[in-house]
């Protein structure tokens, strides 16, 4: 605390100058001026031969006798003062501070010259003290205006409260939190119309009786939720003077979570929906194409399963385009197409040498040219018992060896196993080991064949249509008897029969639209049982008959359409052959 705040505690050595510089009575002025440059003062003791003090001589003292005609080799006992003011070092400052003061000597309890004080050495000393005052009146200014800028900085709302339980400030996110402009300082903590008021006092009452942080939840309507922490300002004594309390409100943050929420399942639906390869729009289609991106982001085993044609491949390779591997390579290997006695070579490899007809540098097989990426096993159901055995060792290990090959040769290989088969039969009939199955049946996907999922028939259809038009550069459309067609058919070939047909009609058909009657006869079912009874009542040339059945067939498909497309569309012709029927009929037709 500075001098001025503690004048009434201060004593007068703490003012006075220290251990001052002395002049033996005999020394000239000459003497004393170079003291005062010497030591920068304005006055020093006159001691005789004993060391006691005789006099004092100021620096006004000194000028005055110059003034009066003394010169510097004059003694100083001639001009000092003699008219001592002696003090004790102990003397309260408070019981000189208001006498009018010229010069002091001071003395210790043993009498001894400790100090002098001057009024010069006075006003330096309070300026002096002044000066720190403000100084320190400024930094303490400055640092509460910081510490003022730091709450007011703070999103969650602020309230500071004395040990009484009054509101001493609070910051502007307390206005917001309580969409109030009602400043509760100075006012109780108990009289502030809080939403959350008795969880703010239990807080406060929990700190002020044991001076450590408090924490309370407070949950509103419509998701609002506030953590409500006290913390204490402790005194000397460790014992609160203060308490603040934060308001943190997560209401924004909950609501931020559920939008987030939102958002994630969005994004994952968008991702699932911009698969490129990947054309559906069947709901259980899409839990698949879900199940395979979210497992893309693993590295487990996945076993992919459905009929022949459902996509499994397509599945399999949207896992690796989706996955961490997807800038390594992506191996397939058929186990149903290779020859048995040379699928072991093609999947472990082999070394020169190692039997008749090898390359003579060796050769690496599927699962080293798959390291650091993903080797799809398809058919895997039609692997050997005795591939079998060294594939599961190989996924047991993740090491290989080459026919013929005494080193290891180590993997980071991610496996993808596809099958048409029951392997779980397989296993039954003792076709297929157990041990394997557990093995790649680590994430089980399966695909259900079209028949089960209608939705994706059309879609599917446009996507071929597009595709093969694209590569033979034509413009086929399908009319739309041969939707309503494809819809009602089995498609015991799944997705590989709807792309080889839609192939097969672009290039074969002769016209733009793709009419039924361009369709296999697989489309048309069987012969009904019950054929169409027409009522015959005289024997006429069939060719006659022919032409009566088709006019009238066409009169009425005419009649019942309204135009000549939709009506050829009905009897599964192109509307140019109606047209061109309808004309040799003698049939008025409106093209």
């Amino acid at each position: 605390m500075s001098f001025v705040l503690e004048e009434n505690l201060m004593k007068v050595k703490q003012v006075m100058l220290e251990n001052p510089r002395t002049l033996h009575r005999s020394k000239t002025l000459r003497d004393a001026s170079e003291v005062y440059k010497q030591t920068k003062v304005n006055c020093a003791p006159i001691v005789d031969d004993e060391n006691n003090v005789v006099g004092i001589l100021t620096v006004f003292r000194l000028l005055e006798a110059l003034e009066n005609g003394a010169t510097f080799a004059t003694r100083v006992d001639v001009v000092m003062d003699r008219n001592l003011q002696i003090i004790d070092e102990d003397t309260c400052f408070s019981e000189i501070c208001h006498k009018p003061i010229d010069r002091l000597v001071i003395f210790n309890q043993k009498q001894k010259l400790t100090g002098v004080l001057t009024r010069i050495d006075l006003i330096n000393k309070v300026h002096r003290a002044l000066e720190n005052t403000e100084d320190k009146l400024a930094e303490a200014f400055e640092t509460n205006q910081r510490l003022r800028s730091i709450i007011e900085a703070s999103y969650d709302g602020i309230i500071v409260v004395d040990s009484q339980g009054v509101v001493q400030m609070v910051n502007s996110s307390y206005f917001r939190l309580q969409d109030s402009s009602h400043d509760p300082a100075g006012t109780s903590l108990e009289q502030i119309p809080l939403d959350c008021h008795d969880d703010v006092i239990k807080v406060f009452q929990e700190v002020m009786q044991q001076g450590k942080v408090a924490f309370a939840r407070y949950q509103g309507e419509n998701l609002s939720e506030l953590t409500i922490t006290g913390s204490p300002i402790l005194d000397d004594q460790n014992s609160p003077v203060h308490v603040v309390i934060s308001l943190h409100d997560f209401t924004e943050l909950n609501q931020l979570r559920l939008q987030s929420a939102r958002y994630s399942e969005e994004l994952k639906s968008l991702r699932t929906k911009n698969q490129k390869d990947l054309i559906f729009h069947d709901t259980a289609m899409e839990r698949v194409v879900k199940k395979a991106l979210r497992v893309s982001e693993v590295d487990s085993t996945v076993l992919i399963t459905g009929e022949s044609g459902v996509g499994k491949e397509v599945i399999a390779r949207t896992i690796h385009r989706n996955s961490p591997r997807a800038e390594g390579p992506f191996i397939e290997i058929n186990c149903g197409a290779i020859p048995e006695h040379l699928l072991e070579s093609e999947l472990f490899g082999y070394e020169k040498g190692a039997f008749t007809g090898a390359n003579k540098e060796g050769k690496p097989g599927m699962m080293e040219l798959a390291n650091g990426g993903t080797l799809l096993l398809d058919e895997v159901g039609d692997l050997p018992l005795n591939l079998q055995v060294k594939l599961l060792r190989a996924l047991q290990e993740q090491e290989i060896y080459r026919i013929g090959g005494r080193t290891a040769v180590k993997l980071n290989v991610r496996i993808l196993a596809a099958t048409n088969k029951n392997l779980e039969q397989m296993i039954a009939e003792k076709k297929f080991r157990e041990d394997l199955f557990y093995r790649l049946n680590v994430v089980p996907i399966h695909i259900p064949p079209l028949r089960e999922r209608k939705s994706d028939i059309l879609p599917l259809s446009m996507h071929f249509l597009e595709k093969f038009n694209n590569k033979y550069n034509f413009h086929r459309l399908f009319s739309s008897e041969v939707f309503k067609l494809f819809e009602q058919y089995p498609w015991p070939g799944n997705i590989r029969e709807l792309a080889n047909l839609v192939e097969r009609l672009i290039i074969m058909s002769e016209q733009e639209t793709i009419y039924p009657d361009q369709l296999p006869p697989t489309f048309f079912g069987k012969p009904s049982t019950s054929p169409l009874q027409i009522s015959i009542d005289e024997i006429i040339p069939l060719k006659e008959a022919r032409e009566q059945v088709e006019s009238e067939l066409i009169v009425k498909a005419l009649k019942q359409y309204r135009s000549l497309r939709r009506a050829g569309d009905a009897l599964g012709v192109a509307h140019s052959t109606l047209l061109r029927k309808a004309r040799a009929l003698g049939i008025s037709v409106e093209e």
